[in-house]
């Protein structure tokens, strides 16, 4: 089953945001065979951080909107990657670093809004692995970033037909 990202979004009142690109030495993404590795994600509107630490007292909607944002970049860094003909096939895993105060110990639970974001809008198709690490601090004082890794399919090409007609066997 491919998944149509655009689509489902729309469904959900949902949009992808102009294609972040790298702020640095590396490449936004990776694609491999037919697995696409999606740069880390900071949660950033426009030149906006959505900042952490996290603590206890950190609204639930500013956890949301943080991880909401970065699953949307990541999206939308891989909608700018794909080779035409290309779909996501399946969400394989997500890695999220939490920027925390010391004493936090919910990254788990920071991480569910992201990964709940993504069945949301894949489906079936987004049960994923996943890793919440804990860290002191983000780029430009980010409160999450995320990582994908991204099992990818190639539509065949309609109307295309062999050069040559295929021998049978006698």
């Amino acid at each position: 089953m491919t998944i149509d990202i655009a689509d489902r979004l729309a469904r959900l009142g949902m949009t992808l945001p102009p294609a972040p690109s790298p702020r640095g030495a590396y490449t936004g993404v990776v694609i491999h065979h037919d697995i696409a590795y999606v740069s880390g994600q900071v949660s950033r509107v426009g030149e906006q951080v959505i900042a952490g630490p996290v603590d206890r007292a950190t609204p639930p909607e500013v956890i949301r909107h943080a991880a909401q944002t970065c699953v949307l970049r990541a999206l939308s860094a891989l909608a700018a990657a794909l080779p035409p003909a290309t779909t996501v096939e399946r969400i394989l895993f997500l890695r999220g670093f939490v920027n925390a105060v010391p004493d936090f110990v919910n990254h788990s639970q920071v991480m569910d809004e992201a990964s709940s974001l993504l069945h949301e809008i894949v489906g079936d198709t987004g049960q994923h692995a996943r890793s919440a690490i804990g860290v002191a601090s983000l780029p430009g004082g980010g409160l999450l970033e995320i990582e994908l890794t991204v099992s990818l399919t190639h539509e065949p090409e309609r109307h295309q037909r062999s050069a040559t007609p295929p021998q049978h066997a006698r």
